[in-house]
C-alpha cells in the first residue's frame, strides 16, 4: 500500500516536475550510449593499428597505413568535428611510439594533421569536400614544407617558386638548396600540401599552399637515409621542375588568383599554413602528457 501511495503521489505532481525528470533520465541515458559509442571506437581503432612495428619496411607500414584511411575510423574532418576524437587517436598512438619507435606516429600526424589539416584549414569547400575520395581511396598526403637551405627558419624562408601562367602554376625548385627535405611520408605519398612563394604577373606575393599531386611529371624524389630511430617511416627530398599544376591546387578559402590572373587575399597565406604546424604540435605534446599519465 504504502509503495502504490508513493506511486499515486509521483503522478500527481505538476507535469513540469515529471518532465525535468524524464528530460534527466534521457540525458543520463545518451551520455551512457556515447560512452559506450567512445569506447567501442578506441577498441576497433587498436584493433586496427596493433600490428603496426617498428621493424616494418616503408612500403608495409604506408600500406598499413592506407587500410587505417580507408577504415574511416578516424575521418578527416574530425579534426574540426570531433577534437575529442582525433586527440584520442593520437593518445593510443602514442602508447605503442614507446615500444615500437615514433615512425607510423609520425606518419599518421603528417597525414592527419599537417597535411589534410591545412586543407581543412584554409583550402575551400570543394577542396575540403575532395578529403571524402582521400578517405574511400586510402591516398597518402605529405606536407612539404621544410627546405635544406631554410634549416630552422622553415616557412619564413621558402625558395621554391610557383609562377601563374595561363590558368595554371608553375613549381619550380630554383636549386638545390630549395628541395625539400625530410618530408615524412614524402616517398609513398600520393598528394602533398607544398608551399612555394607565388608570383602573379609581376607581383611576389610570398607563400601559399597548394594541393599537388605527386605523380606530375617534373617531381623528383630521394631517400634522405637511414636514421637512428622511426625507419619505417620514409623521409624524402622533393624537387621541382617546370611541374605544372591546375589553378584549382592553390588552396583558396582567404585568397584567389582570377583566371585572368588577378590577385586578392584577405589573410597571409603563410600565417594560415603555420596554423596546421600549431595544431601537429598541440595534438603530439597532448598525447605524450596523456600517457605519461596514464
Amino acid at each position: 500500500m504504502a509503495a502504490l501511495a508513493r506511486a499515486v503521489r509521483t503522478l500527481a505532481q505538476p507535469s513540469r516536475f515529471r518532465s525535468h525528470a524524464f528530460s534527466t533520465r534521457s540525458h543520463t541515458l545518451s551520455t551512457a550510449a556515447a560512452i559506450d559509442e567512445d569506447a567501442e571506437w578506441a577498441h576497433s581503432f587498436k584493433d586496427a593499428t596493433d600490428a603496426f612495428s617498428g621493424e616494418d619496411s616503408h612500403e608495409t607500414s604506408a600500406q598499413r597505413m592506407r587500410a587505417l584511411v580507408k577504415s574511416g575510423l578516424l575521418r578527416h574532418t574530425d579534426l574540426r568535428d570531433r577534437p575529442d576524437r582525433f586527440f584520442e587517436a593520437h593518445r593510443l598512438l602514442a602508447r605503442r611510439a614507446v615500444s615500437e619507435g615514433p615512425g607510423f606516429w609520425i606518419r599518421f600526424t603528417v597525414h592527419y594533421n599537417l597535411c589534410y589539416g591545412t586543407v581543412l584549414a584554409v583550402g575551400n569547400d570543394d577542396q575540403i569536400a575532395s578529403l571524402d575520395d582521400v578517405e574511400a581511396l586510402g591516398k597518402l598526403g605529405c606536407f612539404a614544407l621544410t627546405e635544406k637551405r631554410a634549416g630552422v627558419q622553415s616557412g619564413l624562408v621558402v625558395e621554391t617558386t610557383a609562377t601563374y601562367d595561363n590558368g595554371e602554376f608553375v613549381l619550380n625548385s630554383p636549386n638545390q638548396g630549395a628541395y625539400k627535405n625530410w618530408i615524412s611520408q614524402g616517398h609513398v605519398a600520393d598528394q602533398a600540401v607544398v608551399l612555394a612563394d607565388l608570383t602573379v604577373g609581376s607581383e611576389r606575393v610570398g607563400p601559399h599552399a597548394f594541393l599537388v599531386d605527386m605523380a606530375s611529371p617534373g617531381i623528383s624524389t630521394g631517400d634522405m637515409g637511414i636514421k637512428t630511430t622511426g625507419n619505417d617511416l620514409d623521409n624524402a627530398w622533393i624537387g621541382f621542375n617546370g611541374v605544372r599544376v591546375p589553378r584549382s591546387a592553390l588552396l583558396d578559402a582567404h585568397c584567389d588568383v582570377s583566371a585572368d590572373g588577378t590577385y586578392a587575399r584577405t589573410t597571409k597565406g603563410i600565417a594560415r599554413s603555420g596554423a596546421a604546424l600549431y595544431r601537429f604540435d598541440v595534438h603530439a605534446i597532448d598525447a605524450s602528457a596523456r600517457w605519461r599519465e596514464g
